[in-house]
Parts: structure tokens; C-alpha cells; sequence
């Protein structure tokens, strides 16, 4: 019951492992198995091609288009063995061989309309999670990500910082060289945040040249460190696009609080401080687990 759960699990979220694959591809080489023997049993008198279709459509659906063609010449081979070894009277010797293509066809057929689906479902997906122009999750995407790991920390009492970054002077950058010019900073920003950040980090572009970052796990000075790589990393590679720059607000906490929006926009004040006093910079502070006030250790 465990195994079919979770396969059912892995069939929704249009993945599976490959200890998942490899018993849908057991239980779907016993259906063709079985059916075959059916057949033989028989003496061809039933068919039970359609049968096959079930197979052919979770096998396409979780391993793919190539998955599912090979499956479909799996199930159309042992018809033609069914049919060969029922010793079924054919008035040609090439019949079931042309049965097994035109099985073949109809079960292919099946395989790449399932595979272009599941495709096209995953691409659908992804838009509604990620931002079109950089590739990272977006704003809607983030919270929810968000709210998990704001939740999974207090559940194991773990730390997490959140880091808010803003471009500097990025109205200047389009208005004096273009809004492609704009774009191509966006995707360098992005490209130096996925190249320095942990895997267990998440990143996000919130929305014009706003990214937030989800720390999990990470202690006020590693938080304090990413942040200063962060900041480096980028104004290295906003050099390409003057004046630029990036203004990051790390907002620490040992326990999570209860609302993931207001560690947000704790990390967000703490952003605009450095763009009061100047613009260009990183601040960090240990916050509280409920609203942020000014009685913790800051590290300008």
C-alpha cells in the first residue's frame, strides 16, 4: 500500500524517483506478462490489447517519451509472441507481425500524446513558479517556500535569515541605457546569486529589481558572510552596467517567527536603512521572533 501511494504521489507531481520508475516498470512488464499468457491460455481468443493502454500511460507519463516507446515495443513484442505462441491459424505467416506494428503505432501514439502533456504541464507549472525573465522562482512561488521553511524552523528550533536586495540607481540604468540594458542586469544579478548561494538556499526576483534570499540553517555570522559575498559577487558583475549596484538587509533570526511576511519586511527596513544612508552596502541584524525593533546587534 506504501509503494502504490507513493507512486500515485510521484504520478501528481509529474516526478518520480528512479526506485519509483523502476516499480511502475515492474508492475507494468508482469500487466504485459500476464496479459500475454492470458492470451496464450486462451488460444488467442481474447485479446486484451487495450488493457496495455493503462501501462503504456503511466509508464510515458512518469519516465517520458523515450520510457514510453520502449514500453510500447515491449507490449506489442509479446503480442506477437501471444500470437505465435497460441498457434492461432493466420492465413498469412506476416499477419501478426503487422498486428504487433499497428499495436505498436497505436501504442506509441498514446506514449508521445501522454509525454507531450506531461511536458506541457511541467512547463505551465514552472511559469506559475518562476520569473520569466531571470529564471528564479518568483514572488508567489517564494512566500509559499517561505512560509514551509519559516514553519520547518521553529518545528526543529533552527535559525533562519532572510536577506532583501535592492538594485541601486537601477531607474538611472534604463533610462540612460536602455530597458534591454536593464534586462541583461537582471539576469547578471540573478546568475551571480544561483553561482553563490547554497543549495539549501532559495533565491527569488519579488518583482522589478527586488530578490530576496531564504537562509535556513545558517548562523548570524554565516548569514552576515553570505550576505558580504552576495554583495561583492554582484557589484562585480553590475560593473557591466553603471551605476548600478546592489543594497542587501539580511534580517537573522534564532527562532522563526510566526508571520514569514514580516521576516521579509524586516529584511526589507533593514535594506532601506542602507539606501537612506547612501545606497550600496549590506547590513545585518539579529531580529526577534515577532515585529523587528531596534534593540539588536547590527553589523553595517
Amino acid at each position: 500500500m506504501r509503494r502504490r501511494a507513493d507512486i500515485g504521489t510521484a504520478c501528481l507531481n509529474f516526478e518520480a524517483s528512479p526506485h519509483q520508475r523502476m516499480a511502475v516498470w515492474l508492475v507494468a512488464v508482469l500487466v504485459a506478462f500476464g496479459l500475454g499468457s492470458l492470451r496464450v491460455a486462451t488460444d488467442a481468443e481474447f485479446g486484451f490489447a487495450s488493457a496495455v493502454i493503462l501501462p503504456v500511460v503511466v509508464v510515458a507519463w512518469l519516465g517520458g517519451y523515450r520510457e514510453g516507446m520502449a514500453y510500447a515495443a515491449l507490449a506489442s513484442l509479446m503480442w506477437v509472441s501471444a500470437d505465435l505462441l497460441a498457434e492461432r491459424s493466420f492465413s498469412a505467416t506476416w499477419i501478426p507481425v503487422l498486428n504487433g506494428l499497428i499495436r505498436f503505432a497505436v501504442y506509441a501514439l498514446i506514449a508521445w500524446l501522454i509525454a507531450t502533456l506531461r511536458d506541457i504541464l511541467l512547463r505551465e507549472r514552472r511559469l506559475a513558479r518562476h520569473d520569466a525573465l531571470t529564471g528564479l522562482l518568483n514572488r508567489r512561488a517564494f512566500f509559499e517556500i517561505g512560509r514551509d521553511e519559516m514553519d520547518r524552523a521553529r518545528r526543529y528550533g533552527h535559525a533562519i535569515g532572510i536577506a532583501f536586495l535592492d538594485l541601486d540607481n537601477f531607474k538611472r540604468l534604463n533610462d540612460t541605457q536602455g530597458h534591454e540594458a536593464g534586462d541583461r542586469a537582471l539576469k547578471a544579478v540573478a546568475f551571480a546569486l544561483t553561482g553563490s548561494l547554497r543549495v539549501t538556499d532559495r533565491v527569488a526576483r519579488l518583482g522589478g529589481d527586488e530578490f530576496a534570499v531564504i537562509l535556513p540553517e545558517a548562523s548570524f555570522a554565516a548569514a552576515t558572510d553570505a550576505g558580504n559575498k552576495l554583495s561583492d559577487v554582484i557589484n562585480l558583475a553590475l560593473q557591466e552596467f553603471p551605476p548600478a549596484s546592489v543594497s542587501i538587509g539580511i534580517a537573522w533570526f534564532e527562532l522563526a517567527a510566526t508571520d514569514f511576511d514580516d521576516m521579509v519586511k524586516a529584511a526589507d527596513a533593514l535594506m532601506y536603512e542602507i539606501k537612506q544612508d547612501g545606497k550600496q552596502g549590506v547590513r545585518s541584524k539579529r531580529m526577534p521572533t515577532t515585529a523587528p525593533h531596534p534593540h539588536q546587534s547590527e553589523h553595517p
